[in-house]
């Protein structure tokens, strides 16, 4: 059992020794693509642009294969667009883009290097990989409720506004009719006015007529004057165009019948 035990023991040791061996391998590697990326980057002509690139373009490629065996997804990836900027490079008709191309394959080679140490320092560590995937998994839903959560506000500041505007369409179109009716009534109340200076006028008129036709008749008779047609111009407020003129063709027929019955009277005593 003790000897089993040992094998067991010393297999893992090796498998473990190995899998270090590999990531030295591929830290090696990116850091030789990192260096000449940067080389690349600096140069100050296409030609050594173009050289430095090729060497770059080797080592990524060593490590895209290192990361697999690794199994250090993130580095494979990085590896691999930085190997597909750095021939981007090479395929460039002006030194300026050549250029542009290997800044982000240096970029992406100094990334490289963080992904790589950090997966040589968690080789074998089982646990942490699992507490690290569940907060992963965790801060991904945590995201997601948050984004959900501003995707459902967003959708109320949107409906907000648009109540908003509608309210204010709504509110608008009332100042323009309260505008239109004050302005109507304003006009109507302005020919209220004139009608009522006209209309008592005429009115007093047909009253002196009717008390000189009455005492012209009779010597002693003396006509009724009514003299409530006069009114105050905050009497017309309350009422429409209509009502006024029919409230003054009221007096006007009041007026006329008080003198046909004074004058019916006339007609008896001469009987």
């Amino acid at each position: 059992m003790k000897k089993i035990a040992i094998i067991l023991f010393l297999s893992c040791l090796i498998h473990k020794i190995d899998a270090q061996n590999v990531y030295d391998d591929a830290l090696t590697a990116a850091s030789y693509a990192y260096s000449h990326s940067k080389k690349a980057h600096g140069a100050n002509n296409v030609y050594h642009t173009q050289e430095y690139a090729d060497k770059a373009i080797e080592a990524f490629e060593k490590v895209e294969n290192l990361a697999v065996q690794c199994n250090c997804k993130k580095a494979n990836e990085t590896a691999y667009q930085a190997r597909i900027d750095m021939q981007s490079s090479l395929e460039q008709d002006t030194y300026e883009r050549s250029r542009f191309f290997a800044k982000r394959a240096k970029e992406l080679g100094s990334k490289l290097l963080e992904e790589l140490t950090y997966c040589q320092a968690n080789v074998g560590n089982t646990a942490y990989a699992e507490e690290s995937y569940e907060e992963e998994n965790e801060i991904a839903q945590i995201s997601e409720e948050v984004s959900n959560k501003q995707k459902e506000l967003e959708e109320k500041r949107r409906q907000l506004e648009i109540e908003q505007k509608e309210l204010e369409r709504q509110i608008a179109a009332q100042n323009r009719q309260k505008a239109e009716f004050e302005a109507r009534r304003a006009a109507e109340l302005k020919e209220q006015t004139l009608i009522k200076s006209k209309a008592e006028n005429a009115l007093k008129k047909l009253e002196s007529a009717l008390q000189e036709l009455s005492t012209v008749l009779n010597d002693e008779s003396t006509f009724e004057a009514q003299a409530d047609y006069l009114r105050s111009e905050s009497d017309l407020k309350n009422e429409t165009l209509d009502d006024t003129k029919t409230f003054y063709v009221n007096r006007a027929k009041e007026l006329t019948q008080t003198a046909m019955q004074q004058f019916v009277g006339f007609d008896m005593v001469e009987n």
